[in-house]
């Protein structure tokens, strides 16, 4: 990735635009769209963190994808250097590149009026209605939920997430089977594929395995301002999974749905 093309991407998650369907050319150009749909077994990666590098490795070796897409999308509580996940994807252009596979630089987007909608401005009101909240929920929603719009644009009908149901001891309420079932229904209303490779796979070890170098779980990566907000002082989590159902049914899912067919 050359600098000037690093340094207007760093551009625009300064400013955090909404940018879902409207990429100027030097991201996305109309040349490039009709390259990436002539592609045979493309697919959309999520990018984030450690596990979304480590579902895009062994969805490659799951299935015989043969370009990768990229995308990096910006919410509004991330802070850290944005540096590291750019290195984070050329270390994995290496890797693919080593296994015949085509990866094309990234794709940056984001909408901050849905995440606010979906994680911030009905808080209060969620908590009173459910007894129970986190914007965890609605977030997940939106970084899945704002590339569906893309894949129509690309004509992929596979986006590569890196969601995980167990984290070693760990549980995280935003990839707890509800939550996980919630985005993947999301993903059918459009006759798309929510492919979560590493799902059911547990031990952090084992996403080291799949990168082939050490990554501690949290580290070398943005952080969030919100992280850790539904834990107890003592680390524990306690789960009303009527309410998350509730939430994604009675109002995450209808408001992601409506975003999603004003942009297609």
């Amino acid at each position: 990735m050359n600098k000037t093309f690093y340094k207007k991407l760093l551009k625009i998650l300064s400013n955090k635009p909404e940018l879902i369907t409207n990429f100027p050319d030097w991201i996305l150009s109309k040349k490039k769209i009709e390259k990436i749909k002539k592609e045979q077994d493309v697919a959309i990666a999520e990018i984030a963190g450690r596990d979304s590098f480590a579902a895009v490795i062994k969805a490659c070796e799951l299935r015989n994808f043969k370009a990768i897409v990229p995308t990096i999308a910006y919410t509004g509580t991330e802070f850290g250097n944005w540096e590291i996940t750019f290195k984070k994807v050329e270390k994995l252009k290496a890797t693919l590149k080593a296994l015949g596979i085509k990866t094309y630089n990234p794709i940056i987007l984001g909408a901050p009026r849905l995440w606010k909608i979906l994680c911030g401005r009905y808080s209060l009101q969620h908590y009173r209605k459910f007894k129970y909240y986190s914007p965890c929920l609605g977030c997940h929603t939106y970084l899945h939920a704002i590339r569906i719009p893309l894949a129509k644009i690309l004509n992929c009908k596979v986006v590569i997430g890196g969601e995980r149901e167990l984290h070693d001891e760990q549980i995280k309420i935003n990839q707890i089977n509800i939550a996980i079932e919630s985005y993947i229904k999301l993903f059918k209303k459009f006759d798309l594929e929510l492919f979560l490779p590493i799902r059911y796979i547990s031990s952090g070890n084992e996403i080291e395995r799949i990168l082939g170098y050490k990554w501690g779980e949290g580290k070398e990566q943005l952080e969030c301002v919100l992280s850790g907000n539904y834990r107890e002082s003592d680390g524990s989590v306690i789960i009303n999974r009527r309410a998350i159902k509730r939430y994604f049914n009675e109002f995450a899912l209808n408001i992601a749905e409506n975003f999603i067919r004003e942009h297609i």
